[in-house]
Protein backbone atom coordinates (compact mmCIF):
# COMPACT_ATOMS: atom_id res chain seq x y z
CA UNK A 1 0.00 0.00 0.00
CA UNK A 2 1.40 3.42 -0.93
CA UNK A 3 2.01 6.07 1.73
CA UNK A 4 -0.91 8.13 0.42
CA UNK A 5 -3.37 5.26 0.60
CA UNK A 6 -2.06 4.29 4.05
CA UNK A 7 -2.64 7.82 5.31
CA UNK A 8 -6.14 7.82 3.81
CA UNK A 9 -6.91 4.55 5.58
CA UNK A 10 -5.68 5.95 8.91
CA UNK A 11 -7.89 9.00 8.51
CA UNK A 12 -10.84 6.78 7.63
CA UNK A 13 -10.23 4.63 10.70
CA UNK A 14 -9.86 7.68 12.95
CA UNK A 15 -13.17 9.13 11.73
CA UNK A 16 -14.97 5.83 12.16
CA UNK A 17 -13.55 5.34 15.66
CA UNK A 18 -14.66 8.83 16.68
CA UNK A 19 -18.15 8.20 15.29
CA UNK A 20 -18.48 4.87 17.09
CA UNK A 21 -17.27 6.26 20.42
CA UNK A 22 -19.57 9.27 20.16
CA UNK A 23 -22.42 6.80 19.61
CA UNK A 24 -21.60 5.19 22.95
CA UNK A 25 -19.82 2.09 21.65
CA UNK A 26 -17.30 0.42 23.96
CA UNK A 27 -13.75 -0.16 22.73
CA UNK A 28 -14.61 -3.83 22.22
CA UNK A 29 -17.78 -3.02 20.24
CA UNK A 30 -15.90 -0.51 18.12
CA UNK A 31 -13.11 -3.02 17.51
CA UNK A 32 -15.67 -5.57 16.31
CA UNK A 33 -16.74 -3.05 13.66
CA UNK A 34 -13.09 -2.60 12.67
CA UNK A 35 -12.65 -6.38 12.38
CA UNK A 36 -15.53 -6.60 9.92
CA UNK A 37 -14.83 -3.48 7.90
CA UNK A 38 -11.04 -3.67 7.64
CA UNK A 39 -10.64 -7.47 7.95
CA UNK A 40 -8.45 -7.22 11.06
CA UNK A 41 -7.87 -9.81 13.72
CA UNK A 42 -9.01 -8.75 17.23
CA UNK A 43 -5.53 -7.84 18.50
CA UNK A 44 -4.94 -5.47 15.60
CA UNK A 45 -8.47 -4.08 15.75
CA UNK A 46 -8.28 -3.25 19.46
CA UNK A 47 -5.12 -1.26 18.80
CA UNK A 48 -6.25 0.36 15.55
CA UNK A 49 -9.55 1.55 17.00
CA UNK A 50 -7.55 3.73 19.41
CA UNK A 51 -5.53 5.15 16.56
CA UNK A 52 -2.29 3.73 17.88
CA UNK A 53 0.59 2.45 15.81
CA UNK A 54 2.46 -0.57 17.12
CA UNK A 55 5.16 1.79 18.41
CA UNK A 56 2.60 3.90 20.25
CA UNK A 57 1.08 0.78 21.81
CA UNK A 58 4.56 -0.22 22.96
CA UNK A 59 5.00 3.25 24.49
CA UNK A 60 1.76 2.79 26.44
CA UNK A 61 3.02 -0.58 27.66
CA UNK A 62 6.39 0.85 28.73
CA UNK A 63 4.68 3.70 30.59
CA UNK A 64 2.80 1.19 32.71
CA UNK A 65 5.51 -1.48 33.08
CA UNK A 66 8.90 0.16 32.52
CA UNK A 67 10.69 -2.78 34.16
CA UNK A 68 9.46 -5.10 31.35
CA UNK A 69 9.78 -2.96 28.21
CA UNK A 70 8.40 -3.96 24.82
CA UNK A 71 9.02 -2.67 21.33
CA UNK A 72 6.82 -2.44 18.26
CA UNK A 73 8.30 -5.79 17.18
CA UNK A 74 6.73 -7.52 20.17
CA UNK A 75 3.33 -6.17 19.19
CA UNK A 76 3.93 -7.16 15.59
CA UNK A 77 4.72 -10.76 16.57
CA UNK A 78 1.63 -10.99 18.80
CA UNK A 79 -0.61 -9.56 16.11
CA UNK A 80 0.68 -11.85 13.37
CA UNK A 81 0.20 -14.92 15.57
CA UNK A 82 -1.10 -17.60 15.05
CA UNK A 83 0.53 -17.12 11.66
CA UNK A 84 3.83 -18.89 11.09
CA UNK A 85 5.99 -15.79 11.63
CA UNK A 86 4.13 -14.73 14.78
CA UNK A 87 4.85 -15.45 18.44
CA UNK A 88 2.15 -16.32 20.94
CA UNK A 89 1.84 -13.87 23.85
CA UNK A 90 2.21 -15.38 27.30
CA UNK A 91 -0.71 -15.43 29.71
CA UNK A 92 0.79 -12.50 31.64
CA UNK A 93 1.25 -10.52 28.44
CA UNK A 94 -2.34 -11.20 27.38
CA UNK A 95 -3.58 -9.90 30.73
CA UNK A 96 -1.56 -6.73 30.29
CA UNK A 97 -2.74 -6.25 26.72
CA UNK A 98 -6.31 -6.58 27.95
CA UNK A 99 -5.59 -3.93 30.57
CA UNK A 100 -4.17 -1.53 27.97
CA UNK A 101 -7.08 -2.03 25.58
CA UNK A 102 -9.72 -2.14 28.36
CA UNK A 103 -11.12 -5.48 27.27
CA UNK A 104 -11.13 -9.10 28.42
CA UNK A 105 -8.45 -11.62 27.54
CA UNK A 106 -11.11 -13.52 25.57
CA UNK A 107 -11.73 -10.42 23.42
CA UNK A 108 -8.13 -10.67 22.23
CA UNK A 109 -8.53 -14.27 21.09
CA UNK A 110 -11.86 -14.41 19.27
CA UNK A 111 -10.14 -15.41 16.01
CA UNK A 112 -8.83 -18.67 17.47
CA UNK A 113 -10.65 -21.99 16.98
CA UNK A 114 -12.89 -23.62 19.57
CA UNK A 115 -13.36 -27.35 20.00
CA UNK A 116 -16.42 -27.47 22.21
CA UNK A 117 -18.18 -29.52 19.57
CA UNK A 118 -15.88 -32.48 20.31
CA UNK A 119 -17.39 -32.82 23.78
CA UNK A 120 -19.85 -35.73 23.61
CA UNK A 121 -22.01 -33.97 26.20
CA UNK A 122 -22.38 -30.85 24.09
CA UNK A 123 -26.00 -29.89 23.47
CA UNK A 124 -27.64 -28.69 20.31
CA UNK A 125 -29.19 -25.45 21.57
CA UNK A 126 -28.22 -22.51 19.44
CA UNK A 127 -29.57 -19.55 21.33
CA UNK A 128 -28.96 -18.23 24.82
CA UNK A 129 -32.27 -18.41 26.61
CA UNK A 130 -33.88 -15.39 28.18
CA UNK A 131 -32.96 -16.81 31.56
CA UNK A 132 -29.29 -17.23 30.75
CA UNK A 133 -26.77 -16.02 33.26
CA UNK A 134 -23.95 -15.88 30.76
CA UNK A 135 -24.19 -12.15 30.33
CA UNK A 136 -24.95 -12.51 26.63
CA UNK A 137 -28.03 -10.80 25.22
CA UNK A 138 -31.04 -13.05 24.73
CA UNK A 139 -31.23 -14.63 21.29
CA UNK A 140 -27.53 -14.27 20.44
CA UNK A 141 -25.87 -17.44 19.21
CA UNK A 142 -22.60 -18.11 20.99
CA UNK A 143 -19.70 -19.63 19.01
CA UNK A 144 -19.60 -22.91 20.96
CA UNK A 145 -23.30 -23.54 20.51
CA UNK A 146 -23.03 -22.58 16.84
CA UNK A 147 -20.34 -25.16 16.27
CA UNK A 148 -22.35 -27.79 18.10
CA UNK A 149 -25.45 -27.21 15.98
CA UNK A 150 -23.54 -27.22 12.72
CA UNK A 151 -21.79 -30.46 13.61
CA UNK A 152 -25.13 -32.00 14.44
CA UNK A 153 -26.58 -30.85 11.14
CA UNK A 154 -23.66 -32.40 9.31
CA UNK A 155 -23.65 -35.71 11.16
CA UNK A 156 -21.46 -35.17 14.21
CA UNK A 157 -22.64 -38.52 15.60
CA UNK A 158 -21.83 -40.52 12.49
CA UNK A 159 -18.37 -41.40 13.79
CA UNK A 160 -16.49 -39.31 11.23
CA UNK A 161 -13.59 -37.09 12.10
CA UNK A 162 -14.28 -33.49 13.00
CA UNK A 163 -13.88 -31.29 9.97
CA UNK A 164 -14.95 -34.03 7.58
CA UNK A 165 -18.50 -34.99 8.58
CA UNK A 166 -20.89 -36.90 6.37
CA UNK A 167 -24.18 -35.49 5.16
CA UNK A 168 -26.80 -36.17 7.82
CA UNK A 169 -30.50 -36.91 7.56
CA UNK A 170 -31.92 -33.56 8.66
CA UNK A 171 -35.40 -33.87 7.21
CA UNK A 172 -36.76 -34.05 10.74
CA UNK A 173 -35.77 -30.44 11.22
CA UNK A 174 -38.38 -29.44 8.64
CA UNK A 175 -41.33 -31.38 9.98
CA UNK A 176 -42.59 -28.26 11.72
CA UNK A 177 -41.52 -25.06 10.00
CA UNK A 178 -42.26 -22.96 13.07
CA UNK A 179 -39.37 -24.74 14.80
CA UNK A 180 -36.83 -23.64 12.19
CA UNK A 181 -35.10 -20.30 12.60
CA UNK A 182 -33.27 -19.66 9.34
CA UNK A 183 -31.81 -16.45 10.74
CA UNK A 184 -30.03 -18.40 13.46
CA UNK A 185 -28.96 -21.04 10.97
CA UNK A 186 -27.42 -18.29 8.83
CA UNK A 187 -25.52 -16.96 11.85
CA UNK A 188 -24.21 -20.48 12.44
CA UNK A 189 -23.04 -20.69 8.83
CA UNK A 190 -21.26 -17.33 8.98
CA UNK A 191 -19.56 -18.00 12.31
CA UNK A 192 -18.49 -21.50 11.30
CA UNK A 193 -17.09 -20.19 8.03
CA UNK A 194 -15.07 -17.57 9.89
CA UNK A 195 -13.69 -20.09 12.39
CA UNK A 196 -12.42 -22.78 10.01
CA UNK A 197 -8.96 -21.58 8.96
CA UNK A 198 -8.42 -23.72 5.85
CA UNK A 199 -10.44 -22.92 2.76
CA UNK A 200 -10.61 -26.55 1.56
CA UNK A 201 -12.11 -27.76 4.85
CA UNK A 202 -14.49 -24.81 4.93
CA UNK A 203 -15.57 -25.43 1.37
CA UNK A 204 -16.21 -29.11 2.06
CA UNK A 205 -18.18 -28.31 5.22
CA UNK A 206 -20.40 -25.72 3.57
CA UNK A 207 -21.01 -27.95 0.57
CA UNK A 208 -22.21 -30.78 2.79
CA UNK A 209 -24.46 -28.41 4.74
CA UNK A 210 -26.03 -27.10 1.54
CA UNK A 211 -26.69 -30.61 0.25
CA UNK A 212 -28.19 -31.81 3.53
CA UNK A 213 -30.57 -28.90 3.91
CA UNK A 214 -31.58 -28.84 0.25
CA UNK A 215 -32.70 -32.47 0.52
CA UNK A 216 -34.82 -31.56 3.55
CA UNK A 217 -36.35 -28.46 2.00
CA UNK A 218 -39.49 -30.13 0.63
CA UNK A 219 -40.28 -32.12 3.77
CA UNK A 220 -43.14 -29.86 4.98
CA UNK A 221 -45.12 -30.83 1.88
CA UNK A 222 -45.88 -34.22 3.39
CA UNK A 223 -48.07 -32.48 5.97
CA UNK A 224 -50.58 -31.53 3.28
CA UNK A 225 -53.61 -33.72 2.49
CA UNK A 226 -52.80 -36.32 -0.15
CA UNK A 227 -49.05 -35.65 -0.15
CA UNK A 228 -47.75 -38.05 2.50
CA UNK A 229 -47.44 -41.11 0.25
CA UNK A 230 -46.29 -39.42 -2.94
CA UNK A 231 -42.78 -40.16 -4.14
CA UNK A 232 -42.62 -36.88 -6.02
CA UNK A 233 -43.54 -33.95 -3.75
CA UNK A 234 -43.69 -31.61 -6.74
CA UNK A 235 -46.68 -33.56 -8.12
CA UNK A 236 -49.80 -31.99 -6.60
CA UNK A 237 -53.04 -34.02 -6.54
CA UNK A 238 -56.16 -32.46 -8.03
CA UNK A 239 -58.73 -31.22 -5.53
CA UNK A 240 -62.44 -30.52 -5.84
CA UNK A 241 -63.16 -29.18 -2.36
CA UNK A 242 -62.03 -25.97 -0.71
CA UNK A 243 -59.98 -26.60 2.41
CA UNK A 244 -59.31 -23.52 4.64
CA UNK A 245 -56.65 -25.48 6.54
CA UNK A 246 -54.66 -26.00 3.34
CA UNK A 247 -54.81 -22.28 2.54
CA UNK A 248 -53.72 -21.50 6.10
CA UNK A 249 -50.82 -23.93 5.76
CA UNK A 250 -49.68 -22.21 2.55
CA UNK A 251 -49.87 -18.84 4.31
CA UNK A 252 -47.83 -20.15 7.21
CA UNK A 253 -45.16 -21.56 4.90
CA UNK A 254 -44.49 -18.34 2.98
CA UNK A 255 -42.26 -16.66 5.61
CA UNK A 256 -40.44 -19.95 5.98
CA UNK A 257 -39.82 -20.20 2.24
CA UNK A 258 -38.67 -16.59 1.97
CA UNK A 259 -36.11 -17.03 4.72
CA UNK A 260 -35.04 -20.37 3.28
CA UNK A 261 -34.30 -18.56 0.02
CA UNK A 262 -32.31 -15.91 1.88
CA UNK A 263 -30.15 -18.49 3.63
CA UNK A 264 -29.92 -21.50 1.30
CA UNK A 265 -30.47 -19.89 -2.08
CA UNK A 266 -33.08 -19.74 -4.79
CA UNK A 267 -32.47 -23.12 -6.43
CA UNK A 268 -33.08 -25.08 -3.22
CA UNK A 269 -36.25 -23.11 -2.49
CA UNK A 270 -37.96 -22.73 -5.88
CA UNK A 271 -39.33 -26.31 -6.19
CA UNK A 272 -41.20 -26.01 -2.90
CA UNK A 273 -42.42 -22.51 -3.73
CA UNK A 274 -43.80 -23.68 -7.08
CA UNK A 275 -45.51 -26.64 -5.45
CA UNK A 276 -47.21 -24.46 -2.86
CA UNK A 277 -48.17 -22.05 -5.63
CA UNK A 278 -49.90 -24.90 -7.49
CA UNK A 279 -51.73 -25.92 -4.31
CA UNK A 280 -52.89 -22.34 -3.72
CA UNK A 281 -54.00 -22.06 -7.35
CA UNK A 282 -56.21 -25.13 -6.96
CA UNK A 283 -57.69 -23.82 -3.72
CA UNK A 284 -58.46 -20.47 -5.37
CA UNK A 285 -60.23 -22.25 -8.22
CA UNK A 286 -62.57 -24.21 -5.95
CA UNK A 287 -63.02 -21.59 -3.22
CA UNK A 288 -66.51 -20.17 -2.72
CA UNK A 289 -67.03 -16.51 -3.74
CA UNK A 290 -66.33 -13.75 -1.27
CA UNK A 291 -63.66 -13.67 1.44
CA UNK A 292 -62.57 -17.33 1.11
CA UNK A 293 -61.79 -16.90 -2.58
CA UNK A 294 -60.14 -13.50 -2.09
CA UNK A 295 -57.92 -15.02 0.59
CA UNK A 296 -56.94 -17.99 -1.58
CA UNK A 297 -56.23 -15.77 -4.59
CA UNK A 298 -54.10 -13.46 -2.43
CA UNK A 299 -52.10 -16.46 -1.18
CA UNK A 300 -51.62 -17.58 -4.79
CA UNK A 301 -50.48 -14.07 -5.73
CA UNK A 302 -47.92 -13.92 -2.94
CA UNK A 303 -46.51 -17.37 -3.74
CA UNK A 304 -46.33 -16.37 -7.41
CA UNK A 305 -44.39 -13.23 -6.49
CA UNK A 306 -42.05 -15.32 -4.36
CA UNK A 307 -41.44 -17.73 -7.23
CA UNK A 308 -40.72 -14.74 -9.47
CA UNK A 309 -38.22 -13.38 -6.94
CA UNK A 310 -36.43 -16.73 -6.80
CA UNK A 311 -36.28 -16.88 -10.62
CA UNK A 312 -34.93 -13.31 -10.62
CA UNK A 313 -32.07 -14.33 -8.34
CA UNK A 314 -31.38 -17.39 -10.46
CA UNK A 315 -30.96 -15.14 -13.50
CA UNK A 316 -34.12 -16.27 -15.31
CA UNK A 317 -35.46 -12.77 -15.88
CA UNK A 318 -38.06 -13.83 -18.44
CA UNK A 319 -39.68 -16.28 -16.03
CA UNK A 320 -39.47 -13.70 -13.25
CA UNK A 321 -41.30 -11.15 -15.40
CA UNK A 322 -44.06 -13.59 -16.31
CA UNK A 323 -44.55 -14.60 -12.69
CA UNK A 324 -44.58 -10.98 -11.52
CA UNK A 325 -47.22 -10.11 -14.14
CA UNK A 326 -49.34 -13.03 -12.95
CA UNK A 327 -48.84 -12.04 -9.31
CA UNK A 328 -49.90 -8.45 -9.97
CA UNK A 329 -53.06 -9.55 -11.79
CA UNK A 330 -53.96 -11.97 -8.99
CA UNK A 331 -53.30 -9.39 -6.28
CA UNK A 332 -55.60 -6.94 -8.08
CA UNK A 333 -58.24 -9.66 -8.39
CA UNK A 334 -58.03 -10.25 -4.63
CA UNK A 335 -58.17 -6.49 -3.99
CA UNK A 336 -54.99 -6.85 -1.95
CA UNK A 337 -53.76 -3.28 -2.34
CA UNK A 338 -50.63 -3.61 -0.22
CA UNK A 339 -49.64 -6.78 -2.06
CA UNK A 340 -50.15 -4.97 -5.38
CA UNK A 341 -47.70 -2.35 -4.12
CA UNK A 342 -45.15 -4.97 -3.15
CA UNK A 343 -45.37 -6.76 -6.50
CA UNK A 344 -44.97 -3.48 -8.41
CA UNK A 345 -41.90 -2.71 -6.30
CA UNK A 346 -40.31 -6.03 -7.21
CA UNK A 347 -41.13 -5.39 -10.87
CA UNK A 348 -39.36 -2.04 -10.61
CA UNK A 349 -36.33 -3.75 -9.11
CA UNK A 350 -36.26 -6.32 -11.91
CA UNK A 351 -36.45 -3.65 -14.65
CA UNK A 352 -33.72 -1.53 -13.06
CA UNK A 353 -31.43 -4.53 -12.67
CA UNK A 354 -31.88 -5.36 -16.36
CA UNK A 355 -30.69 -1.91 -17.35
CA UNK A 356 -34.17 -0.44 -17.91
CA UNK A 357 -34.29 2.22 -15.18
CA UNK A 358 -37.05 4.27 -16.82
CA UNK A 359 -39.32 1.23 -16.82
CA UNK A 360 -38.26 0.80 -13.21
CA UNK A 361 -39.32 4.40 -12.51
CA UNK A 362 -42.73 3.75 -14.10
CA UNK A 363 -43.33 0.77 -11.84
CA UNK A 364 -42.07 2.69 -8.80
CA UNK A 365 -44.47 5.57 -9.49
CA UNK A 366 -47.36 3.12 -9.80
CA UNK A 367 -46.25 1.41 -6.58
CA UNK A 368 -46.20 4.76 -4.76
CA UNK A 369 -49.78 5.48 -5.87
CA UNK A 370 -51.05 2.15 -4.58
CA UNK A 371 -48.95 2.51 -1.41
CA UNK A 372 -50.78 5.73 -0.56
CA UNK A 373 -54.08 3.87 -0.90
CA UNK A 374 -52.85 1.00 1.28
CA UNK A 375 -52.10 3.24 4.25
CA UNK A 376 -49.03 1.11 5.04
CA UNK A 377 -45.84 3.03 5.92
CA UNK A 378 -43.85 -0.04 4.87
CA UNK A 379 -45.45 0.10 1.42
CA UNK A 380 -44.68 3.83 1.10
CA UNK A 381 -41.09 3.35 2.26
CA UNK A 382 -40.34 0.45 -0.07
CA UNK A 383 -41.98 2.16 -3.04
CA UNK A 384 -39.66 5.12 -2.41
CA UNK A 385 -36.72 2.72 -2.05
CA UNK A 386 -37.14 1.14 -5.49
CA UNK A 387 -37.65 4.63 -6.94
CA UNK A 388 -34.28 5.65 -5.47
CA UNK A 389 -32.57 2.71 -7.15
CA UNK A 390 -34.23 3.34 -10.52
CA UNK A 391 -33.49 7.08 -10.42
CA UNK A 392 -29.91 6.39 -9.33
CA UNK A 393 -29.41 4.03 -12.26
CA UNK A 394 -30.87 6.71 -14.56
CA UNK A 395 -28.36 9.27 -13.26
CA UNK A 396 -30.93 11.54 -11.62
CA UNK A 397 -29.04 12.71 -8.53
CA UNK A 398 -31.49 15.33 -7.22
CA UNK A 399 -34.63 13.24 -7.68
CA UNK A 400 -33.01 10.15 -6.20
CA UNK A 401 -32.03 12.15 -3.11
CA UNK A 402 -35.58 13.48 -2.85
CA UNK A 403 -36.98 9.94 -2.85
CA UNK A 404 -34.30 8.84 -0.40
CA UNK A 405 -35.58 11.52 1.98
CA UNK A 406 -39.15 10.32 1.40
CA UNK A 407 -38.08 6.78 2.16
CA UNK A 408 -36.46 7.81 5.43
CA UNK A 409 -39.58 9.67 6.56
CA UNK A 410 -41.81 6.68 5.75
CA UNK A 411 -39.33 4.36 7.44
CA UNK A 412 -39.57 6.35 10.67
CA UNK A 413 -43.35 6.00 10.54
CA UNK A 414 -43.03 2.27 9.94
CA UNK A 415 -40.60 1.82 12.85
CA UNK A 416 -42.90 3.72 15.22
CA UNK A 417 -45.93 1.68 14.15
CA UNK A 418 -46.39 -1.03 16.76
CA UNK A 419 -49.29 -2.68 14.96
CA UNK A 420 -49.09 -5.86 12.87
CA UNK A 421 -47.73 -5.70 9.34
CA UNK A 422 -47.60 -8.05 6.38
CA UNK A 423 -45.06 -10.86 6.67
CA UNK A 424 -43.35 -10.03 3.38
CA UNK A 425 -41.91 -6.85 4.90
CA UNK A 426 -39.68 -8.94 7.16
CA UNK A 427 -36.61 -7.90 5.16
CA UNK A 428 -37.28 -4.18 5.24
CA UNK A 429 -35.83 -2.12 8.07
CA UNK A 430 -33.38 0.73 8.66
CA UNK A 431 -30.47 -1.41 7.47
CA UNK A 432 -32.18 -1.77 4.09
CA UNK A 433 -32.46 2.01 3.83
CA UNK A 434 -28.73 2.37 4.47
CA UNK A 435 -27.98 -0.30 1.89
CA UNK A 436 -29.91 1.70 -0.73
CA UNK A 437 -28.10 4.85 0.46
CA UNK A 438 -24.80 3.07 -0.21
CA UNK A 439 -25.96 2.15 -3.70
CA UNK A 440 -26.91 5.77 -4.32
CA UNK A 441 -23.59 6.99 -2.92
CA UNK A 442 -21.67 4.71 -5.30
CA UNK A 443 -23.17 6.71 -8.15
CA UNK A 444 -22.98 10.25 -6.81
CA UNK A 445 -20.71 10.50 -3.75
CA UNK A 446 -17.16 9.69 -2.56
CA UNK A 447 -16.22 6.19 -1.44
CA UNK A 448 -16.10 7.29 2.22
CA UNK A 449 -19.84 7.90 2.18
CA UNK A 450 -20.43 4.46 0.68
CA UNK A 451 -18.38 2.82 3.43
CA UNK A 452 -20.19 4.75 6.15
CA UNK A 453 -23.55 3.65 4.77
CA UNK A 454 -22.54 0.00 4.42
CA UNK A 455 -21.21 0.02 7.98
CA UNK A 456 -24.64 1.04 9.21
CA UNK A 457 -26.40 -1.42 6.91
CA UNK A 458 -24.28 -4.35 8.07
CA UNK A 459 -24.42 -3.58 11.76
CA UNK A 460 -28.07 -2.62 12.09
CA UNK A 461 -29.17 -6.05 10.92
CA UNK A 462 -28.14 -9.53 12.00
CA UNK A 463 -26.44 -11.93 9.61
CA UNK A 464 -29.58 -13.91 8.94
CA UNK A 465 -30.16 -12.68 5.38
CA UNK A 466 -27.10 -13.98 3.56
CA UNK A 467 -28.43 -12.64 0.26
CA UNK A 468 -28.64 -9.03 1.45
CA UNK A 469 -25.40 -9.30 3.39
CA UNK A 470 -23.57 -10.41 0.24
CA UNK A 471 -24.77 -7.42 -1.78
CA UNK A 472 -23.84 -5.00 1.00
CA UNK A 473 -20.36 -6.45 1.17
CA UNK A 474 -20.05 -6.03 -2.60
CA UNK A 475 -20.98 -2.34 -2.27
CA UNK A 476 -18.18 -2.06 0.27
CA UNK A 477 -15.74 -3.87 -2.01
CA UNK A 478 -16.48 -1.46 -4.86
CA UNK A 479 -15.85 1.48 -2.55
CA UNK A 480 -12.50 0.01 -1.47
CA UNK A 481 -11.58 -0.50 -5.12
CA UNK A 482 -12.35 3.15 -5.86
CA UNK A 483 -10.00 4.13 -3.05
CA UNK A 484 -7.46 1.77 -4.63
CA UNK A 485 -7.39 -0.23 -1.41
CA UNK A 486 -7.06 -3.31 -3.59
CA UNK A 487 -6.22 -5.68 -0.74
CA UNK A 488 -9.37 -4.80 1.21
CA UNK A 489 -11.47 -4.93 -1.96
CA UNK A 490 -10.22 -8.43 -2.75
CA UNK A 491 -10.66 -9.65 0.83
CA UNK A 492 -14.24 -8.39 0.87
CA UNK A 493 -15.12 -10.02 -2.46
CA UNK A 494 -13.50 -13.24 -1.22
CA UNK A 495 -15.75 -13.15 1.84
CA UNK A 496 -18.77 -12.98 -0.48
CA UNK A 497 -17.46 -15.80 -2.65
CA UNK A 498 -17.04 -18.01 0.42
CA UNK A 499 -20.33 -16.98 1.98
CA UNK A 500 -22.30 -17.65 -1.17
CA UNK A 501 -21.21 -21.22 -1.62
CA UNK A 502 -24.20 -21.90 0.61
CA UNK A 503 -26.43 -19.23 -0.94
CA UNK A 504 -25.38 -18.04 -4.35
CA UNK A 505 -27.38 -16.48 -7.15
CA UNK A 506 -26.73 -15.45 -10.72
CA UNK A 507 -27.10 -11.84 -9.65
CA UNK A 508 -24.38 -12.19 -7.02
CA UNK A 509 -22.20 -14.05 -9.50
CA UNK A 510 -22.72 -11.25 -12.01
CA UNK A 511 -21.64 -8.56 -9.54
CA UNK A 512 -18.57 -10.58 -8.49
CA UNK A 513 -17.54 -10.91 -12.14
CA UNK A 514 -18.06 -7.19 -12.77
CA UNK A 515 -15.96 -6.22 -9.76
CA UNK A 516 -13.24 -8.68 -10.71
CA UNK A 517 -13.06 -7.19 -14.21
CA UNK A 518 -12.55 -3.79 -12.62
CA UNK A 519 -9.52 -5.17 -10.75
CA UNK A 520 -7.81 -6.33 -13.95
CA UNK A 521 -5.12 -3.56 -13.80
CA UNK A 522 -3.98 -5.11 -10.50
CA UNK A 523 -4.21 -8.74 -11.64
CA UNK A 524 -0.57 -9.42 -10.70
CA UNK A 525 -0.96 -8.24 -7.11
CA UNK A 526 -1.17 -10.73 -4.28
CA UNK A 527 -4.71 -9.70 -3.36
CA UNK A 528 -6.14 -10.29 -6.84
CA UNK A 529 -4.26 -13.57 -7.24
CA UNK A 530 -5.71 -14.83 -3.95
CA UNK A 531 -9.17 -13.66 -5.01
CA UNK A 532 -8.85 -15.60 -8.27
CA UNK A 533 -7.82 -18.69 -6.32
CA UNK A 534 -10.89 -18.35 -4.09
CA UNK A 535 -13.19 -17.93 -7.09
CA UNK A 536 -11.76 -21.05 -8.71
CA UNK A 537 -12.02 -23.04 -5.49
CA UNK A 538 -15.50 -22.01 -4.43
CA UNK A 539 -17.03 -21.96 -7.89
CA UNK A 540 -15.85 -25.42 -8.87
CA UNK A 541 -19.44 -26.55 -8.38
CA UNK A 542 -22.34 -24.97 -10.28
CA UNK A 543 -24.04 -22.03 -8.60
CA UNK A 544 -27.78 -21.66 -8.23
Amino acid sequence: MSEGRSESLRRQQACLAAELRSAGKTWVEAAEVFQTRFRLNPRVALRAVRGWSQAQAAEEWNRRWPHEPKTFKNFSYWEIWPGKSGHSPSQDNLVRLAQIYECSVADLLTDLPSFRHLDSAAGTAVAVSSGSTSGAPSGIIMPGEAETLLHDLLGRHTGTEAGAPQTADVTGLFDRPEEIDFGKLAQVIVMWMQRIPHSSARRDMLGKLTAALAVAAAAPLVELPGMADRANAASVPEVSRFDPATVAHCEAMMPHLRKQGDVLGAASTLPSALTYRRIAEQQARVAPPGLPRDRAVAVYAELTQLAGWLCFNMGDYGAAQRLYDDARAAAHEARAVELVTYVLCTMSHLATWQGKPRVGIDHAVAAASWADQSGSPYARAYAADVAVRALTADGQAARSQDFLDREYAALQAAMSDQGPHQSWWYFYDESFYWSTSAQNALKFHPAEKVLAATDKALHLRDQGNLHERSFRLLFRAEAFARQQNIGLACQTITEVVELTQVNSSRRIEQRVRELRRGLEPWRRTRGVRELDQAIRAYRSQPAD
